[in-house]
Order: C-alpha cells, then sequence, then structure tokens
C-alpha cells in the first residue's frame, strides 16, 4: 500500500504526539507510526515530572524562580556541553507552551519538588503522572480527522530521492508500505532497552559485570539506525543516563531489566564487605551513579526496615496503576526476588545477600546511633539526617542494586527548528528530529547530566516545535 500525507512521524510518544497536534492545528495532514498498538511511547510509564521556572504553582507556593536563575542551574549541572540555546528557548518557554496548555487539558499538578542541582524546588509532579499526561494529549490529538494513526506499523527506512527524504517504508498489519510526506519527523524515543546499544555507547559503565536496561518498550534505537543511514550527525551519545536506584526485574528475561525503586529515603547502601561509601541522599544519575560504579564489583544493597517496605515504591506499571502503587505486586517482589533477602536481623539479612554479617551489623548500628544522636549530619559521608529514623523494625530487607540505563542525553543533532544535521554541518532536507532520539532536544540540550524533569519537558516541547516548523 502506498499513501501520502503532508507530515510523516515515527513515534507515538510525548514528542510525536505533541508534533501531531501542532501540526494538525496548522492545517496539516499527519500520519502517525507506532510499532505499538497504543499511542504514548515510554512517556506514558514514566513519573512525567517537568522542569519549569516561573510557574504560577511556584508562584502560589512562595518560590522564587526565573528562566535565568533555572539556566545558571541547567548549565552548571550539565557542564560545558549543555546547548545553551536549547536549554534557554525551553526555559523561557515551557510554562506558556506546556504547563498552562497541559492545565487547559484538565491536566493538574500536585507539587514541586526539589532535586539534585537545583536551587530551589521546580519538578512539577502532574497528577496521574505521565500516562495523565499522555491521555490528555492523545484526547486532543483525536480531535483532528486529519491525523492518521499507524499503530502496530514498523518503519524500518526512511526514503530518498533527489537528496531529500520525501517518506518512510515499513510494515504493517497488511503488509508493507510506503508512506510519502512533505516532512518526516523521527520521533522514535531512545536506546536504553537495546542491551548491544548499550553496551556499545555507555562508556562509563563497561567496568560494570551487569547493566540493567530501564527504556520504556520501544526505546530500541531504531530511529538512529535509519538516521545513521542518511548520514545524521550524532554527538554525546556516550552520555547515557544511569540510574543507581534499581534492582533486577526477576520475570524478565536473564533478570536483564531494571525496576526503579522509589520512597527508600531512610535506607543505607552498603557494598559487599558491608560498608557505608557514599552519601544515600545524593542518589541521583550524576552523584549516586558514579559511586555505585566505583565500586568492584559495580553493585550495593539497600538496607532497609519493615517501615521502609511498607512505603516503597517501583516505577513500573505491573507495581503501580498511574501512580497508585500496588501492594500486593510490591510485597510480592520483597518475598520473590532473588535479588531480594529478608530477614527478622541483620545476620540473617548478611547471610543471604552474602555479604559480611559482622559488618553489616557493625554498620547499621552504628549509623543508628548518629541517627539517634540529634545530629544533623553524618560525619562518615555527610548525610543529612535531619528528618530520617534508625532502621530498627524487623523484618529487614537487603535489596541488590545495579546500574541501569534510563535516558539518553545524546542524540541525533539539530538545529532550533528541530531539522537534522549531516555529517558535513548541512541540514537534511525533509528530515527532523524530536525527543530522546535527539538527546530531548537538539541533540544534546542537557549536556552530561541532566536535572530531574528535563526528558518529558524538553521531549514534549521539541515536539511541539517540530509540529509547528515541519508546516511552516
Amino acid at each position: 500500500m502506498g499513501s501520502r500525507t503532508d507530515v510523516v512521524i515515527i513515534g507515538a510518544g510525548a514528542a510525536g504526539a505533541g508534533a501531531a497536534i501542532e501540526a494538525a492545528a496548522r492545517g496539516a495532514t499527519v500520519a502517525v507510526i507506532d510499532s505499538a498498538s497504543a499511542i504514548g511511547g515510554t512517556a506514558r510509564y514514566a513519573g512525567g515530572g517537568i522542569c519549569m521556572a516561573g510557574s504560577p504553582l511556584q508562584e502560589q507556593l512562595g518560590i522564587a524562580d526565573s528562566p535565568d536563575i533555572a539556566l545558571n542551574d541547567w548549565l552548571t549541572w550539565g557542564g560545558p556541553s549543555a546547548d545553551e540555546e536549547w536549554a534557554r528557548r525551553y526555559l523561557e518557554g515551557v510554562v506558556m507552551e506546556i504547563y498552562e496548555r497541559l492545565c487547559a487539558l484538565g491536566i493538574r499538578w500536585g507539587k514541586v519538588n526539589w532535586n539534585e542541582g537545583n536551587s530551589v524546588p521546580r519538578w512539577h509532579a502532574p497528577l496521574g503522572g505521565g500516562r495523565a499526561i499522555m491521555h490528555a494529549l492523545a484526547k486532543e490529538a483525536h480531535r483532528y480527522s486529519s491525523i492518521e494513526w499507524l499503530l502496530g506499523s514498523r518503519v524500518t527506512e526512511l526514503v530518498v530521492a533527489g537528496g531529500r527524504v520525501v517518506g518512510v517504508a515499513g510494515d504493517g498489519s497488511s503488509g508493507p508500505f510506503e508512506q510519502r510526506a512533505d516532512s518526516v519527523l523521527v520521533a522514535s524515543g531512545g536506546f536504553s532497552n537495546n542491551a548491544s546499544m548499550v553496551r556499545e555507547h555507555a562508556t562509563a559503565a563497561r567496568s560494570a559485570q551487569k547493566v540493567l536496561l530501564g527504556g520504556g518498550p520501544g526505546a530500541v534505537g531504531v530511529g538512529h539506525r535509519m538516521l545513521a543511514r542518511v548520514q545524521a550527525q550524532f554527538v554525546d551519545m556516550d552520555a547515557v543516563w544511569m540510574y543507581a536506584f534499581a534492582t533486577p526485574d526477576y520475570r524478565s528475561p536473564n533478570s536483564e531489566r531494571g525496576l526503579v525503586l522509589r520512597s527508600l529515603d531512610g535506607d543505607i547502601w552498603v557494598n559487599g564487605r558491608g560498608q557505608r561509601f557514599h552519601d544515600e541522599s545524593r542518589r541521583g544519575g550524576a552523584t549516586g551513579t558514579p559511586a555505585l560504579l566505583s565500586q568492584r564489583p559495580a553493585t550495593c544493597w539497600s538496607i532497609i526496615d519493615a517501615r521502609i517496605a511498607a512505603r516503597y515504591t517501583v516505577s513500573d506499571p505491573v507495581y503501580r496503576h498511574g501512580v497508585t502503587p500496588i501492594r500486593r505486586e510490591l510485597d510480592r517482589l520483597l518475598a520473590e526476588s532473588p535479588y531480594i533477602t529478608k530477614g527478622d536481623d541483620l545476620w540473617a539479612v548478611a547471610e543471604g545477600a552474602g555479604i559480611d554479617g559482622q559488618q553489616l551489623t557493625e554498620t547499621v548500628s552504628s549509623h543508628n546511633r548518629v541517627r539517634a544522636s540529634g545530629r544533623a549530619h553524618d560525619p562518615e559521608h555527610g548525610r543529612p539526617l535531619v528528618g530520617v529514623e534508625p532502621l530498627t523494625q524487623p523484618p529487614f530487607y537487603a535489596i541488590q542494586l545495579f546500574p541501569m540505563a534510563r535516558k539518553n542525553l545524546g542524540g541525533v543533532l539539530t538545529n532550533l527548528d528541530c531539522q537534522v544535521v549531516d555529517r558535513g554541518g548541512r541540514t537534511v532536507p525533509g528530515l527532523f528530529a524530536a525527543g530522546e532520539v535527539a538527546g530531548m532536544a537538539g541533540g544534546h540540550i542537557n549536556g552530561r547530566a541532566a536535572l530531574e524533569g528535563t526528558m518529558f519537558g524538553p521531549s514534549l516541547y521539541s515536539g511541539l516545535v517540530a509540529g509547528r516548523c515541519m508546516t511552516s
């Protein structure tokens, strides 16, 4: 089969859906192609938190912030490879383009959190998470009859004629197809669910014996391969953002998939010798992950008690519905995972985990005494202790953690109009890219470290920009 539209979009995640809405609103006919059977992509499984500065919610909460303050934090955290132009453009536009737009679509914001690298709280949490945002975007997109959804279809090639990308080819439910268009947007996501690409590009983790996969189901690098075949230029491909607070999904083949653990505040991280090695309050990709990778081997155990076990959560649809935890599945994970050991005392936990029992007992006891002493920080690693309770309530658990590839901070290079740039520095006629395949926006908007909320937000934002530019 073959057909033609003004725009073809590869990927129905945040970037793809946003682009489709923008293009259709400007009168374009649009075909959106995705191998999944539903709209949403990786964004549907995400928490959906978005970094924004100067929002009405911040003002309501008495948080003084601005795009200039946020930009300084952004560039300091991301380093010299962060794209200042794209970052400034995003921060100056996000409140109007995303906050107000999503409010108009029915999204409500629950809280604003502080995260590492930020001088003020600016991580805006949507009620219902990424699932709610994608539901709202899908509902809005379905208002446009000019958007055709080719779900359950796989794009395999970009079609090039006369030095211009003129469409795509692939396989659908009815067999091979070719879809022609004036503009093609690649919004196919990252590659953090592709073991071979993670091994190839995640150079910082090459010494690790086990690196978990934490991308969405479709984050397998399909778009990267197609873009490479048309000589697109890539930047910072080794900037694979890794989480340290992940344990293997024991139900996945070879336990290769990772589960992101949340609400473990108050735990203690120990290595195989039963010793603490890091300030556990700093567990982000720029702090906790390097500390984990410095261990030999690159693994550790999160030690928790019954109090923490009763509130912990997992960022995975098996373990939560939207943002509501499914307690029976969380309890099942604690009971069944071979990477989690349980015991009525720390000696039993250590024996099951293969940790030095005497040292673990001494480590936890010593840290408990410091916690109970009223000190503001622990003297060993400087961990803030205000509000942190001793680990005293059995049963105790040791949850084995490994580095997990979560997001791609680098990708295909684009200009500020989301046009793909080739290896010679020229734009590729007819070809655009947005979202994680383009390092969220431009190729490297974050640089080599990302503030929380600078994945979902910039991915959606770059999709909106692409939708406008493809039809201008």
